[in-house]
This record gives structure tokens, C-alpha cells and sequence, in this order.
């Protein structure tokens, strides 16, 4: 296994074509979330008239900020070997911006204002002066990939439950259920990264527990930040459990053999049925508000149209690339190559997709060929970012030992 590594880091590409495919392809994904919150819910009509306003609502501001810092951090990522100046960041993210509420104009349900283009433009611009800073240090400090995970392609899990934790919040506006799904991806990314800090990040000096711990507070802060308006007190609440879950798992001791180098996949399936719940719940809820007889449809249906389900679907788009990231992740350390992975994950993902959609059938919304290939191409793109995450690992590990 460690000779098939070593010849593949000596022959793929070089540490900056890889982190541009890796960031291309996660800024396309971030890209299409962000443009779908953005948009949510698509009540699209032709404007009495013209209306953009200067802006007063600063939760608006915050999350529209939050939304675009992970897009400045991986369009640098993306074009790591021609960065360009600040100013031309800022110029395609304010460009982007501009688009996005002139769209908006259309909306009856949303205001286009100046403040959302200036808060979009500086959440990019502060993605953007994180990953020069990370680069830097990075070069110069190599603690620096340590303490984010970047080696680590399970830390890449827990980075895209970020999307997944904002378009969960959008759905849930408040209801329990859906709040409690919310509480079970923290718990889930708690989990992973307590499991992290415990057997990598601890026993090589790269963060103390209660470092690791503040990270997991924050992470799902930014994840989670849409419950602000309808339950601060649970998203109070959540910060504090992701925090005190993650340094719990991350300061007790190792076994007495010491570390295990490969830790990985038995902390996944360790955390794993934590996630299985979420999805079972994701899956069924939608059901159990109104069982029937089954029925079925090719494209969307109507119900599509309002926010929440709309949301909803977005989720569980979400949700299976996670899922196919996760599967991916588990063999990864046997399957060197995607195409050979490819078999595998169609069959799990078209079986899941199967048992999702046969299930959804007996709910109001009725089963959905449409809904289910996009859940199976979901779960494929899932593996896909797997990969070219390893391949980028490999490369940066290759680059700290030259």
C-alpha cells in the first residue's frame, strides 16, 4: 500500500494543479449553493417597479458575508498558480454580487439592496486574505497544514458539512424536528473532529484539545448561523454541545499502544451512525406528515415551489454528496482511483436513491425520477471531490517531506 502511494505521488501533478482541480471543483459546488439560498424561493414576476434599496438589515448582511468567504477562499485555492491582484477578486466577487440582486429584482420575496452587494464583496475578500495568510504560513510553518486537516481527507468532511448545516437551517425555519437534525450534524462533526484531535492533531503537538474544541464551536456557528433569528438559544446551544463533544472525545487518552496511523476509517464508522440517523430523518419526515398511497412522478412536484421544499431538496442533494464522500472515504485507503471506485459508489448510490424515492412515494410529495438522479449524481460528485482531495493530500505530504 505505502509503495502504490509513493508511486502515485511520484507521478501525479504538482501541488498547485491539484489544489486547482480540488478548489475548482468545490467552488463549482459552493458556487450552486450559494446562488440557491441566494434565491430561495424563486417567486419569479415581472417588478411594478424598480426597487434596490441602501439596506438595514444586518443579519442579512452577516449571513450574506458568511455565504462568500468560503467562495473567496476557494476561488484563490482554484487559481493557486495565477492569483492575480485583490482587486480583481474583488471586482468578479462584487460582479457575482450585482448578479445575484439583480436577479433578486425579479423576487417578490426579496429585497435588492447596496448593503448585500458590499457584505457579499467582503466576505470574499475576507476568504480570499485567509487562504494568502494559510499560504504563507503554510510555506513557511508547517504546522499550519497540520492544524487545518489539510492532509487529512476526512477533515474534508467536516469542511463541506458547512453547506450542508446552512441549507438544513433554511429548511428547518424553527420546526423541532428539523432542529434536532440540525443538533445531529454537529454532533456528527463534533465527533469527527474529536476523533481528530485525539488520535492526529494531539499526539503530534499540531493543536491542544481545547484548540480543537473552539474550532468545532465556531464551525458549526457558521454553519448553523440561519437559526439566529427563530432559535438563538438553541444555536447557543448547539455551539456549546459541538464544543464540549469535541473536547471531551479530543483529550482522552490513547490506548496503551499508542496512535493509530490508521485511525481514520474506524473513527468514521464510529460517527457514522450519528449521520445515518440524520438522513433517516431527512428521508422520512417529509412522510410523516401526511402518509397516503403511493404515487409517483418523473420531474418535481408542485409542492417544489415554496421555500421550505424547496430547501428540502437542496438538503438532501447535500446530504448524498456527503454520503458519497463518506463511502469514497472509507475504501479509500484500497482503491487508489475514482474509476475503480465508480462501480461501487453507482450501485450504493442507486440503491439509496431507490430506497429514498420508494419511501418519499407514500408522503404528499410522491417519488421523483428527477429527484432520485439528481441524488445518485449528488452522491457521485461526493466521490469525485474524495479523490481529488487524496490526490491533493498526497501532493502536500510529497511537499513537506522534499
Amino acid at each position: 500500500m505505502q509503495n502504490a502511494i509513493a508511486q502515485e505521488a511520484s507521478t501525479a501533478a504538482r501541488p498547485d494543479d491539484t489544489g486547482a482541480r480540488l478548489g475548482l471543483a468545490l467552488l463549482g459546488y459552493m458556487l450552486a449553493v450559494t446562488l440557491i439560498v441566494a434565491l430561495l424561493p424563486f417567486h419569479f414576476e415581472w417588478p411594478d417597479r424598480w426597487n434596490v434599496e441602501a439596506g438595514d438589515d444586518p443579519y442579512a448582511a452577516v449571513f450574506g458575508a458568511l455565504l462568500f468567504v468560503p467562495l473567496g477562499f476557494l476561488y484563490r485555492l482554484g487559481s493557486a498558480r495565477e492569483r492575480g491582484s485583490l482587486a480583481l477578486v474583488v471586482l468578479n466577487a462584487a460582479l457575482i454580487s450585482v448578479a445575484i440582486e439583480a436577479i433578486q429584482l425579479f423576487d417578490v420575496t426579496h429585497d435588492s439592496t447596496v448593503l448585500d452587494v458590499a457584505a457579499n464583496t467582503a466576505g470574499a475578500l475576507i476568504g480570499v486574505l485567509c487562504f494568502d495568510a494559510i499560504a504563507r504560513s503554510a510555506k513557511h510553518h508547517g504546522w499550519v497544514i497540520g492544524w487545518l486537516g489539510l492532509e487529512i481527507p476526512l477533515m474534508g468532511l467536516v469542511y463541506l458539512l458547512v453547506p450542508l448545516l446552512w441549507v438544513n437551517t433554511l429548511a428547518a425555519r424553527g420546526d423541532l424536528p428539523p432542529t434536532l437534525m440540525t443538533l445531529l450534524i454537529g454532533a456528527f462533526g463534533a465527533t469527527l473532529l474529536g476523533g481528530l484531535q485525539r488520535h492526529y492533531f494531539g499526539p503530534r503537538g499540531a493543536a491542544e484539545a481545547h484548540h480543537t474544541a473552539g474550532f468545532a464551536g465556531l464551525w458549526f456557528f457558521a454553519g448553523a448561523f440561519a437559526m439566529l433569528p427563530w432559535q438563538p438559544f438553541v444555536l447557543i446551544a448547539g455551539v456549546v454541545g459541538a464544543t464540549v463533544l469535541c473536547w471531551w472525545l479530543g483529550q482522552r487518552p490513547l490506548p496503551e499502544h499508542g496512535a493509530n496511523r490508521r485511525f481514520e476509517g474506524a473513527l468514521l464508522r464510529a460517527a457514522t451512525p450519528l449521520y445515518g440517523v440524520y438522513l433517516l430523518m431527512l428521508i422520512v419526515l417529509p412522510v410523516l406528515e401526511e402518509i397516503g398511497a403511493w404515487h409517483g412522478h418523473v420531474g418535481f412536484p408542485r409542492i417544489t415551489s415554496s421555500q421550505v421544499e424547496t430547501a428540502r431538496l437542496l438538503e438532501l442533494c447535500a446530504a448524498f454528496t456527503l454520503l458519497g464522500y463518506m463511502a469514497a472515504e472509507m475504501r479509500g485507503r484500497q482503491v487508489m482511483h475514482y474509476r475503480d471506485a465508480l462501480p461501487r459508489l453507482i450501485g450504493w448510490s442507486v440503491a439509496l436513491a431507490v430506497a429514498a424515492e420508494a419511501t418519499r412515494g407514500f408522503g404528499v410529495e410522491g417519488a421523483s425520477l428527477v429527484r432520485g438522479l439528481l441524488t445518485v449524481a449528488a452522491c457521485l460528485y461526493g466521490g469525485w471531490l474524495y479523490y481529488l482531495q487524496r490526490a491533493h493530500v498526497i501532493q502536500l505530504v510529497s511537499a513537506q517531506r522534499r
